[in-house]
């Protein structure tokens, strides 16, 4: 074990850098936020927070981790796993603690050891949305029963979207379903691949873990996807509001909030390679019923009956 003393002195001011690749992340930020400071109202400690946003341009997030790092915050926490990449290497010579939220394959793409221990500076909440991609496929199979062709855009730079694609094709397979795919790296390309996108080569979108596609939602590839009445099936609620019929995942804003407490623990002097990795506590079938209808789409009772939660977002 590497147990610390505890780090903090009660009623200490905590500063934490945040770093987030776009609004995206701002479902998990106010999580955090609001719960550390229902925290800060114990009278325990208070909080600073110093939040770098890339402004949805990955290619600035080393830049901006290097520049948090060197500011020497309490404690650093990524928005997602792109900014977890990029705070893990900038953080890789320092004792910074960085926590991640909302990132999938935490483990594949090397910037924890394991589940149980990270063995190094790090820690967080995996959101395993690459193994829930075959828990979403069913759903597809269940809600769609007539869908056979699924497309999704595929970042080959991105490591939960490669393991995820690979879990959907295994998956599609045993359900009768087709996946295709179009690799995608830039806006430039989504474009060019959303404006391929037919009702007539595609029943349904399903969307890979992914901030460069997830970013592009509400302005490319939904607006293509409304006018073909092609359904679009995501993750986490920020994908709802762009566009997605349904999503099958933890709640982001809930997840901001699981990532609180790692922030408790840390600041009780606990570090973080004793910290496990967790997992979002959890899981919401979620089905936008006005947005069914205006797809035309005839849903079952039965897969009412299955939703956790049913919103009406009016685009």
């Amino acid at each position: 074990m590497h147990n610390t003393v505890t780090l903090f002195e009660s009623h200490q001011t905590i500063t934490i850098g945040i770093l987030v690749d776009s609004d995206i992340r701002q479902n998990e930020v106010n999580g955090l936020k609001h719960a550390l400071g229902d925290h800060a109202v114990k009278g325990n400690h208070s909080f600073i927070y110093k939040v770098k946003d890339a402004g949805g341009d990955r290619t600035k997030l080393p830049g901006l981790a290097a520049e948090i790092i060197a500011e020497k915050p309490d404690i650093a926490v990524a928005g997602g796993g792109i900014e977890a990449d990029a705070l893990h290497a900038a953080s890789a010579s320092t004792r910074t603690p960085v926590i991640f939220m909302s990132c999938a394959s935490s483990v594949d793409r090397g910037i924890v050891a394991g589940m149980a221990s990270s063995e190094n500076n790090l820690t967080g909440i995996d959101t395993n949305d690459t193994q829930l991609t075959a828990k979403r496929l069913w759903f597809i199979r269940k809600m769609l029963p007539d869908a056979r062709k699924v497309f999704c855009f595929h970042v080959p730079s991105i490591a939960p979207s490669v393991n995820s694609l690979a879990v959907a094709k295994k998956a599609a397979s045993k359900l009768g379903l087709e996946v295709a795919t179009a690799e995608v790296e830039t806006e430039a390309d989504i474009r060019r691949a959303t404006a391929a996108l037919s009702k007539s080569n595609v029943d349904v979108i399903l969307l890979l873990p992914a901030a460069p596609v997830h970013g592009a939602m509400g302005t490319i590839i939904f607006p293509k996807a409304l006018a073909e009445r092609i359904p679009i099936f995501g993750y986490g609620e920020d994908s709802m509001k762009k566009g997605a019929f349904a999503t099958y995942s933890g709640s982001r804003y809930a997840i901001g909030q699981q990532t609180a407490r790692l922030v408790h623990k840390i600041v009780n002097g606990i570090a973080p390679r004793d910290i496990p990795v967790e997992t979002p506590e959890k899981l919401e079938l979620v089905i936008n019923r006005d947005l069914v209808d205006k797809l035309g789409l005839k849903l079952s009772k039965r897969v009412w009956r299955m939703a956790d939660k049913i919103v009406d977002i009016q685009f």
